[in-house]
């Protein structure tokens, strides 16, 4: 494992931000930016001259934030040349904070391969939990690492060495040859680490994998009744691919109060998206989900995207779910009327018909050819809705792919009052492409959006933020402000 220490942070203003707001009356309005973050609301870092993606975000009670992905490191084979694994910390404004790792990144290579961080959670203790790839020679394993508030690795936890924990740990899933991809986590209340991620069979197929860590970061093996620690399910389809994107989790992010995992995804090509609820310790929960030919639920549910009469309903692709108020699942998605699709399903995976127009909300940026994609959906603590992901803009000419983030109210209807007056906000971060990865509610009721920008003249991407008004008369929740139930 190595520490890198070399840093360049450019806080970017390359162009002036577009954001639609005609429907804004003064600064503060929802879906502004915020002048106080970054350069007029908006920033970029370039670590050490490769490229870096953002994938997760979790704000923290005191303003400060933390910002997971991969950045590509220095070694033996020059500047740039592999993604570590990664965290950094900043300051309110936007700046980096130097009392956070090694000037405020925390950086992590094991074996010269391919390293990224995809989700954080955070504890009552305020240490932090990161799930993402770690390398084993050419193939990536589920990782997960824990750090200290400031950013050490916690040698209580993880794998053992010399009688020494080494603050991660890796599990192999699919076995020798096969990539394993995490992309999600969370806690559940006795301290156990769910990890949510891809795999694939034999026939290299991808499937969803779950896998269970102790709370200090070994293989759970009592989960899933195998005694591996994870489970692997069976493709939705023969000889068709399945990909989890997300876990469903609540506005302070954690697991449903039975502690059982709700997970989203697609199978390809993009033509059919499922839901999938686990127990608590990994069994199909048979209260969820489509019913089978005996009568009995199966704990998974299947949708595509269909229209009749020009209306659409379903989806071909869900990225993101929330557990709302009521046991009920908030999914977000994309369907063929190529925009930010939002659905609700009630706690045994029936559609809420209560939820936007029969259960179903569509928020459109780009022309009705073009799709705007969605990655990420938040929910702040009045139960109002925030999605992001991008659009195709031509805020500055030539089309081109745009932060875009949407709000709906609790009910589904198009939150007017936020952006442009149709629920929208679209911010141009750099000059040729910026994509939007996560949002996160944060404890002023703002919104912190990230993901990537790519640098000026180059082919190589920079983290990317900016910060949004919200609705700051509501407090947000975070993992460590608030007792277990």
């Amino acid at each position: 494992m190595k520490h890198f220490i070399n840093r360049s942070l450019i806080i970017g203003s390359f162009v002036a931000a577009f954001v639609t707001a005609a429907g804004a009356t003064h600064a503060q309005a929802p879906g502004q930016l915020d002048q106080d973050f970054g350069v007029g609301g908006r920033l970029t870092v370039d670590f050490n001259g490769g490229s870096d993606v953002l994938y997760a975000l979790a704000p923290l009670k005191d303003g400060r934030f933390l910002a997971a992905g991969d950045v590509h490191g220095r070694n033996a084979q020059g500047p740039g040349s592999t993604g570590n694994f990664s965290v950094s910390r900043f300051l309110s404004d936007g700046r980096l904070d130097p009392s956070f790792a090694t000037d405020g990144t925390f950086e992590m290579d094991l074996d010269g391969g391919f390293d990224e961080a995809h989700a954080i959670a955070t504890l009552p203790d305020r240490s932090i939990i990161l799930a993402g790839r770690l390398s084993q020679g050419a193939y990536a394993d589920f990782g997960v690492v824990k750090l200290t508030p400031d950013g050490a690795l916690d040698t209580t936890f993880g794998r053992v060495d010399a009688a020494a924990r080494l603050g991660w740990n890796r599990m192999e899933i699919g076995g020798a040859g096969i990539h394993d991809d995490p992309v999600g986590v969370a806690i559940q209340r006795n301290g156990k680490i769910i990890v949510v991620g891809k795999t694939s069979d034999a026939a290299r197929y991808a499937r969803v994998a779950v896998a269970r860590f102790t709370a200090d970061g070994q293989p759970d093996l009592s989960f899933g009744g195998n005694g591996t620690g994870f489970v692997i399910l069976p493709g939705l389809e023969d000889q068709r691919s399945d990909y989890p994107t997300a876990i469903a989790l609540d506005s302070r992010n954690k697991l449903a109060a039975n502690d059982s995992i709700t997970l989203v995804g697609y199978t390809t090509t993009y033509s059919e998206a499922f839901v999938i609820r686990l127990t608590a310790d990994g069994a199909m929960d048979t209260t969820f989900g489509a019913t089978a030919d005996g009568g009995g639920r199966t704990g998974r549910l299947t949708m595509k995207s269909t229209a009749s009469g020009g209306v659409y309903q379903g989806a071909s692709m869900l990225t993101s779910a929330r557990l709302v108020a009521g046991n009920r699942i908030v999914l977000l998605g994309l369907g063929g009327d190529r925009g930010f699709a939002f659905i609700r399903l009630n706690n045994d995976g029936s559609l809420d018909n209560t939820f936007g127009t029969n259960g179903r909300t569509l928020v459109k940026f780009s022309g009705g050819s073009t799709e705007d994609i969605p990655h990420s959906l938040a929910v702040q603590a009045n139960g109002r809705l925030v999605a992001a992901g991008f659009a195709l803009s031509t805020a500055t000419g030539a089309p081109r792919d745009d932060f875009f983030v949407a709000r709906l109210n609790a009910d589904g209807s198009p939150d007017n009052s936020f952006g442009d007056g149709q629920a929208r906000a679209v911010v141009q971060v750099a000059v040729d492409r910026d994509q939007a990865q996560a949002v996160r509610v944060e404890p002023s009721g703002n919104l912190l959006v990230g993901g990537f920008a790519l640098r000026p003249n180059t082919s190589q991407t920079d983290y990317a933020l900016i910060r949004l008004h919200g609705d700051p008369d509501r407090i947000g929740y975070y993992d460590f402000e608030l007792p277990r139930d």
